[in-house]
């Protein structure tokens, strides 16, 4: 199997300094080097100012491309988002002396094994979810919208896109962050992520800030009973916490989406964990990038309905949705489905499946 096994923050001290004595020196250094919760706003600075020069480039681009809503403006925008957080990380493992590819995504791994098996599940995952809805009168193709060789182009550009979406989608809530949250300590994540929450609020304030608070004490709070001795030991919040309150902020950004409800946000929520459970299993992102991929493919190209509330131009159909919400998802599309929540659940049988758990104690492992 094209895996390995995933790293534990904890095995891979950044820095090695001597114990640190003094109240300024226990404010940022720990056993381990500099704290977690300062890696991470390194990191954000890093990214926040790749971010603001590249963004320069991208606005005299926007000028060029029929504007930010043009597909080759989006396309641009996504691998630029990569670029940036990717890139921020590359610094960051000069600065920890480690290798690159224990945030989640292994150059050896890279569009091989786990990927393609990955894409697969993917797209079996969306063709089951659209044949669900057929079969119960919610979906029909319609008519080819596309012909002749604009087929193959548009599908070439959707897959290319929409990898570059699972990558930086990916590697932003499960690359770097995810690695370093694990070893943050509880109040410092509590309090910096109900302050990030709150920040999104004040753009949409009809989000419910107060579910998404309790969730994320929640999710706090329950991460700690799954703690395994190795993590206890850092004294961080450990994995699942960290993966919990991410796939959180995952499914909030993605409530901006025009189009997009309260039942396709939890199943955002919900499929960043599953996207946790394959990193944890795998040790990579290699195969959440896969299938990511495919099944935003399939939804906006092949079965050519809303992906996530968007309405994407060249899609292969004239494809229509109609009857219930719960049925066909509304315009959020198939993700806010019912029937989206039965094929997630299969699809955490075939993860815990195709790669069972090494570990002694094997809940969530």
């Amino acid at each position: 199997m094209d895996a390995e096994p995933f790293t534990d923050p904890s095995s891979l001290p950044p820095l090695t300094p001597p114990p640190p004595v003094g109240i300024a020196s226990k404010i940022f250094l720990d056993e381990a080097g500099l704290r977690a919760e300062w890696r991470l706003l390194v990191y954000a600075a890093f990214v926040a100012a790749i971010f603001s020069g590249g963004g320069l480039v991208l606005q005299h681009l926007a000028r060029h491309t029929r504007g930010v809503s043009s597909p080759v403006y989006l396309f641009v925008g996504e691998v630029f988002g990569f670029v940036v957080v990717f890139g921020a990380a590359l610094i960051m493992s000069l600065i920890e002396h480690r290798s690159p590819g224990v945030y989640g995504l292994p150059a050896g791994s890279a569009f091989r094994k786990l990927f393609w098996q990955g894409f697969l599940i993917g797209l079996a995952e969306i063709s089951a979810l659209v044949g669900l809805i057929s079969a119960f009168g919610g979906y029909s193709f319609g008519t080819l919208a596309l012909h002749g060789a604009d087929i193959l182009r548009w599908a070439a550009f959707w897959i290319v896109f929409f990898v570059f979406v699972g990558l930086f989608e990916e590697f932003l809530f499960r690359g770097y962050t995810q690695f370093t949250l694990a070893d943050a300590s509880f109040w410092p994540t509590a309090i910096v992520f109900s302050l990030l929450f709150w920040l999104l609020h004040l753009s949409n304030q009809s989000d419910g800030i107060g579910f998404w608070l309790a969730a994320l004490v929640l999710s706090l709070l329950f991460g700690r009973l799954l703690l395994k001795n190795a993590e206890k030991k850092t004294g961080g919040i450990g994995f699942w916490s960290a993966a919990m309150v991410l796939s959180l902020l995952f499914g909030r950004v993605h409530l901006g989406n025009q189009g997009e409800n309260w039942v396709g946000v939890l199943g955002v929520v919900l499929i960043g964990l599953i996207f946790a459970l394959s990193l944890r299993r795998t040790g990579s992102l290699w195969f959440a990038v896969g299938l990511h991929a495919s099944f935003d493919f399939g939804e906006t190209f092949l079965y050519s309905v809303p992906n996530s509330g968007n309405v994407f131009a060249g899609h292969l159909s004239d494809a229509t949705l109609h009857g219930a919400k719960w049925l066909t998802g509304g315009t959020v599309g198939p993700e806010g489905s019912v029937f989206s929540f039965l094929t997630m659940a299969i699809l955490v049988l075939v993860v815990h499946r195709l790669y069972p758990a090494k570990s002694s104690n094997p809940t969530f492992s």
